[in-house]
């Protein structure tokens, strides 16, 4: 399997735009029994030459670098394929944070994780149908309503670019289009794919773009001794 699609040419650095920072943010939708797990990465860049620098100083900007999904597969593989992204070249070096679906069967691969060397990069999301988001040393809890529409709102505000040819960038438009939002007798809103359609691709760059738009990041770094 391909390690990862960059496309540089896209990045900051086509245009002369300086960088104060940069994190790659993996984030892994997992899928249970028949369901796909999408696994994506994305690059933030934080531009601009400091406080008393010209325009621009301080923009976030998000580069969707790598998408890639799988079916049926066993929990340990899908973490020794984390492992193999973590390690790859690209990454090599750089400030990494890695955020997995923690809801259902979230627990025990966060738990794998963490015995495979994760440590202090390594974050989970509890997707809600709650109202709002709160956080307790990495674990987050976030509705789901918020991870799409601030993926929508990133892609809409062309603050989120996508990676030229970038193999399941057109299933990702795909399943951002099929959302819905549906209203239950109660009153409450919840939002989801179409019957029939996969929204893993949407829910793993939803979840890496959420812990991309944080300003403050509990767990991030480059775990070494992975």
């Amino acid at each position: 399997m391909p390690l990862l699609h960059f496309d540089r040419l896209s990045g900051p650095e086509r245009v002369g735009i300086n960088v104060q920072d940069r994190l790659f943010i993996i984030s892994a939708d997992l899928g249970q029994a028949f369901d796909y797990t999408a696994i994506s990465i994305i690059e933030r860049v934080i531009t601009g030459y400091g406080v008393l620098g010209p325009d621009r100083r301080g923009e976030r900007m998000l580069y969707l670098r790598h998408i890639e999904r799988t079916r049926q597969e066993e929990y340990p593989a899908i973490v020794d394929r984390l492992i193999e992204l973590y390690r790859s070249p690209q990454l090599k070096g750089q400030e990494k944070a890695v955020v997995i679906d923690f809801t259902g069967l979230g627990r025990p691969v966060y738990d794998m994780m963490q015995q495979a060397g994760f440590r202090y990069s390594l974050s989970s999301i509890n997707i809600t149908g709650g109202a709002d988001a709160n956080q307790n040393n990495g674990h987050y809890n976030v509705p789901k309503r918020e991870l799409v529409s601030n993926l929508q709102i990133q892609l809409q505000n062309n603050r989120l670019k996508i990676a030229k040819g970038l193999k399941e960038a057109n299933a990702l438009i795909e399943e951002l289009s099929n959302f819905q939002t549906r209203i239950s007798e109660s009153g409450r809103d919840t939002y989801g794919g179409r019957s029939g359609i996969h929204d893993d691709i949407v829910m793993s760059v939803a979840m890496g773009a959420w812990l991309a738009c944080r300003n403050h990041l509990y767990r991030i770094g480059d775990d070494k001794h992975m």
